[in-house]
């Protein structure tokens, strides 16, 4: 059970499940980037070419990176660059699509700050999944100070943070997550495992048990307590719960750290 961005990350299954769901963040700014002096029906149809371009960008990424770029040539502007972005993201070009979306986000005119820190959250998850944390971390930071400490954004600090070993500091964000949202599982899933990697073993335990009060059968929250179980001697326990992951067919990537978790057990 080493250090792994899964280990730490439960609630991010997998590179590929991110990518889907980043894909699906449409920025509803970006619809409304027709001329301010456009007509309603020019603004409709420039809302209509984003909508379908993103839909595009996560059904047919290699198709609709082309049908953005024609349309940035014809003035589909930043609309048309942020689907070129997901576009991107969906082929698995996951940099380049971040350094898209931090490009972006440094030259909107859309005005006030909600668009940037939205964008450089994307590019956050984006350089993430790409493997270059502290590139990630920069987006996520700068994000934070833009929009302010929201919850999920938090979590994915949190989550960056875990993955270079800063566990602490990890700690911290979901200190501030869990204030906000004291039975948000996912955020105690995800403060247990750093207490864990941690060896705050009783902490860990604390909150993995108030993780399973508010969501009983959550299968990160099962695979993380037989993770802690297992350190504690309690072998098992542990393997109780991480057969319960497996039957209850979770994630792939959930699903998949259970099996290797029982095989190493069976080793021991």
């Amino acid at each position: 059970m080493g250090t792994t961005l899964q280990d730490f990350g439960a609630r991010r299954q997998g590179a590929v499940t991110l990518a889907v769901a980043i894909g699906l963040m449409a920025c509803p700014a970006l619809s409304q980037q027709a001329k301010p002096l456009a007509g309603s029906d020019v603004r409709a149809t420039y809302a209509i070419a984003y909508a379908d371009c993103m839909s595009l960008a996560r059904s047919e990424p290699k198709k609709a990176l082309a049908v953005a770029n024609s349309w940035e040539r014809q003035g589909g502007d930043e609309g048309a660059r942020h689907c070129s972005a997901i576009a991107l993201l969906n082929s698995g070009a996951y940099a380049e699509a971040a350094r898209h979306l931090e490009s972006l986000a440094a030259t909107t005119n859309k005005p006030g700050k909600r668009l940037k820190g939205e964008l450089l959250v994307q590019a956050g998850q984006a350089w993430l999944i790409a493997g270059q944390a502290e590139r990630a971390l920069s987006a996520q930071s700068r994000a934070l100070a833009l929009i302010g400490s929201e919850l999920e954004l938090l979590l994915d600090r949190a989550i960056t943070l875990a993955s270079t070993g800063e566990y602490w500091k990890a700690v911290d964000d979901l200190n501030d997550a869990i204030d906000q949202d004291p039975s948000h599982a996912g955020a105690l899933v995800l403060r247990a495992t750093a207490w864990r990697k941690l060896e705050n073993l009783d902490l860990a335990r604390d909150d993995i048990e108030r993780a399973l009060t508010v969501s009983p059968g959550n299968t990160d929250a099962l695979l993380e307590r037989g993770n802690i179980r297992s350190l504690r001697g309690d072998a098992k326990g542990a393997a109780a719960d991480w057969e319960a992951v497996v039957a209850a067919r979770p994630g792939p990537s959930v699903a998949e750290a259970a099996r290797e978790n029982l095989a190493k057990l069976k080793t021991e």
